[in-house]
């Protein structure tokens, strides 16, 4: 069964997401000039955001156009929060991985993982819901890391790609969990 975004965000989340206003959004990246024996094609990347919900204690990974239009039907209280996160494919692409939304219903949890070998991503307590992103598995074709921190007290995860803010949240309590993936960076 095929999983679009916006039955992903409805069937996981039972609240909208609200997009603060006034963000500013990069209307043009650049990155590496690809290589076709390497690297998926940078000009088919889309923006991902990440919003909070307040209510769930959760942060989520996503298109802007996905939080809003979830916001708009199911009135709940999503955030956008901070800029853009970083660019990834929507769509599979040659030399990419599908990034998986994974859901843990006893913390109201979501957390990201690879898979790599072309099958849904098992993982115990957690509840795949589907892809969101298309990325690279190593650092390749210019991409960055893409870091997860948990919050073990109220079960949340955030996503970074900047060093110092994910040094920044182990320094609070937060625990590294690592490299989820390699997504390619936001250029100003």
């Amino acid at each position: 069964m095929r999983i679009t975004i916006a039955s992903l965000l409805l069937a996981a989340i039972s609240h909208s997401i609200s997009a603060v206003c006034g963000m500013a959004i990069p209307s043009e990246a650049s990155v590496e000039v690809r290589s076709a024996n390497t690297c998926a094609d940078p000009t088919k990347t889309e923006l991902y955001f990440e919003g909070y919900s307040p209510s769930s204690t959760a942060h989520v990974l996503q298109r802007l156009f996905a939080f809003v239009s979830t916001d708009t039907v199911t009135h709940g209280d999503w955030q956008v929060q901070g800029q853009v996160v970083f660019q990834a494919w929507s769509m599979p692409q040659e030399f990419t991985v599908p990034l998986w939304a994974m859901y843990n219903p006893t913390t109201i949890d979501y957390s990201y993982v690879i898979a790599t070998d072309g099958t849904t991503p098992s993982v115990a307590g957690l509840q795949a819901l589907g892809p969101v992103a298309y990325v690279y598995a190593t650092q390749v074709c210019g991409s960055i890391p893409l870091f997860a921190l948990a919050q073990g007290t109220e079960g949340d995860h955030w996503y970074t790609t900047v060093e110092t803010e994910r040094d920044g949240f182990v320094s609070l309590g937060w625990v590294n969990e690592g490299i989820v993936a390699f997504v390619l960076p936001v250029n100003s």
